[in-house]
């Protein structure tokens, strides 16, 4: 039986949602907590990684069991053995061909950050500003990146990706009171795509010159060096193109 599910996390604690052997993975969490459950170990495959530090609102994710238990019971029973930054909100029972990470039509990430004095409560959730950001300027540079792009200017080493090009269909900014998020909603992602856009999009709202239309053309990651904290990054959802 292939399981659906949809996971929330605080990605602190954590080397990020990949089985990495130096670290705690979320990928191994949910593994050692699907073993007990289950009685056997599947492996889980997620829509996508997600980096140390960064959490999940929706992270999606899929694996194959021979137990089929009704799914609110998965919900539940997953949880039970999961520590309390991992939450599973959803299970469902899902199509053989159903694949987290190949099917996926569009992802959706947000970068929170806010305005003022340090509140502790947001440490490693949410990216201080100590000034006051000028928003046109950064809302002008977040609609310069949608597109079909060679997006390789914002792309940091090690991921290994083989294709450079993605489409990003929305890249906007919400304002709610000393609240700030970015969103940005894309076909993929190229490893940390999001903190380097974050990074170059918060440099032009401190007023310095940030032409993203050049750094895409450039394809070079050396004119864009600059890389945001994790904490204020989030998985915010996944598409599959199932909506009713």
């Amino acid at each position: 039986m292939k399981y659906k599910i949809t996971l929330s996390y605080d990605g602190t604690d954590f080397c990020g949602w990949q089985h990495q052997p130096s670290g705690n993975s979320i990928q191994d969490a949910v593994e050692a907590a699907a073993e007990k459950l289950f009685g056997q170990k599947p492996s889980v495959v997620g829509s996508g990684r997600t980096d140390a530090g960064v959490h999940a609102i929706a992270q999606v994710a899929h694996f194959d069991v021979d137990k089929i238990l009704p799914e609110k019971n998965v919900v539940g029973g997953l949880n039970a053995y999961l520590p309390r930054t991992v939450r599973v909100t959803a299970a469902e029972y899902a199509e053989d061909n159903f694949d987290a990470r190949k099917t996926a039509k569009q992802k959706t990430y947000m970068y929170l950050m806010y305005v003022g004095e340090q509140l502790p409560i947001l440490n490693d959730r949410a990216l201080c500003l100590n000034t006051e950001p000028d928003m046109q300027r950064m809302s002008i540079c977040a609609s310069q990146l949608v597109g079909k792009f060679d997006f390789s200017t914002f792309m940091a080493a090690g991921g290994g990706a083989k294709t450079f090009t993605r489409t990003v269909f929305d890249a906007h900014f919400e304002r709610d009171g000393r609240f700030i998020k970015f969103f940005i909603t894309a076909d993929g992602f190229l490893y940390n795509m999001v903190r380097i856009v974050t990074a170059q999009l918060l440099k032009a709202g401190r007023g310095e010159n940030v032409d993203i239309p050049f750094l895409i053309e450039k394809r070079d990651r050396s004119y864009a060096k600059e890389l945001a904290p994790a904490c204020g990054l989030y998985l915010y959802s996944v598409d599959y193109g199932d909506k009713k």
